[in-house]
């Protein structure tokens, strides 16, 4: 075959794929559902964002948009579970920066990578994480709560709401750099953890607040500091890590939806579309941020670098603190 014959080839076939690529993104979504994978339980943060992007997804695509629960493991089964699925528009994952970040450095058998298996869709959210106490423990502050730590060495209990997470990784370095012993208790998402805690069976949890702030305004449970760089507006008058003298510790975990790698760009396109429209809405951001909650929004390309940028952090943190699994 003459060279000329192998670029008039070449040439057939990227036209039929600049063809095929709009002819197809048009034909989708048709009589199928589209799933949404949360990883975590029912009642936790990323089930709740997950829920309200697929109503809203659904309506504006006008197609069903269900949310299916893969739990366990860290959220880490069901995202290996996406990113083993069909590329083909139908299955998406809300995943967060624990299975797609900072787990990378802490589960030693991971079976996916998230840099290679997932084409991002967009960053849709971050989520204010809160250090609550259960009513009954003596601590009013932080630093009371340190200090009460330090005289009961190993006696606190800590949710651990998933292994692998940014929180677990915050909590051990929390205990590192403030000099405390506290007993990990690991659980299968936010939900059950803030339930032990406002039971006393755990003393404390290092949380997404949209988990625990129902129990908070109740006064079933008591929060010392939060995560983030700023004051929450829904709980003024508690201060951030920065304040109380720990700035290391300020993050905020943050939600990013994707899909299995070699999903059609066209449909990557027009999800993001959506989504970023739904999360620039007034009251979209008025909702989640009633609960803790902050709307996001990005680019695929932007979602990808803030990725890859958090694995490189938390696998510092890791090293660092000397954070294991139980």
């Amino acid at each position: 075959m003459t060279a000329a014959c192998r670029w008039s080839r070449l040439a057939v076939v990227a036209l039929a794929a600049l063809v095929a690529a709009p002819a197809f993104a048009q034909a989708w979504p048709a009589q199928k559902p589209i799933r949404i994978v949360s990883a975590f339980p029912a009642g936790g943060t990323t089930d709740i964002l997950a829920r309200v992007i697929a109503q809203k997804l659904g309506e504006t695509l006008g197609t069903p948009v269900v949310v299916e629960n893969r739990t366990g493991a860290g959220g880490t089964i069901g995202t290996d579970h996406v990113a083993k699925s069909p590329p083909d528009g139908y299955t998406f994952l809300l995943g967060n920066s624990g299975a797609l970040a900072s787990g990378v450095s802490l589960f030693p058998n991971l079976t996916y990578d998230p840099s290679r298996d997932f084409a991002s869709v967009a960053i849709v959210g971050d989520v204010t994480i809160a250090l609550a106490v259960n009513p009954d423990v003596p601590a009013k502050t932080f630093q009371e709560f340190v200090a009460l730590a330090k005289a009961r060495p190993g006696q606190l209990g800590i949710a651990l709401a998933s292994l692998g997470s940014l929180h677990h990784l915050l909590i051990e370095q929390m205990k590192k750099e403030a000099g405390i012993s506290l007993v990990n208790v690991p659980y299968k998402g936010s939900a059950p953890a803030v339930t032990d805690l406002v039971a006393g069976i755990v003393q404390a949890d290092l949380d997404n607040l949209p988990a625990m702030i129902a129990f908070v305004k109740a006064g079933r449970a008591r929060v010392l500091v939060i995560g983030d760089a700023q004051r929450s507006p829904v709980l003024p008058d508690v201060p951030t890590f920065a304040e109380v003298g720990m700035p290391s510790l300020s993050a905020s975990p943050w939600f990013a939806l994707v899909a299995p790698a070699g999903t059609p760009r066209p449909i990557i396109d027009r999800v993001n579309r959506e989504v970023v429209a739904m999360m620039k809405a007034p009251e979209m951001r008025e909702k989640l941020a009633a609960q803790g909650l902050n709307a996001r929004w990005s680019t695929p390309e932007e979602a990808d670098q803030l990725i890859k940028s958090e694995m490189v952090r938390w696998a510092r943190v890791a090293k660092e603190s000397g954070a294991k699994l139980e």
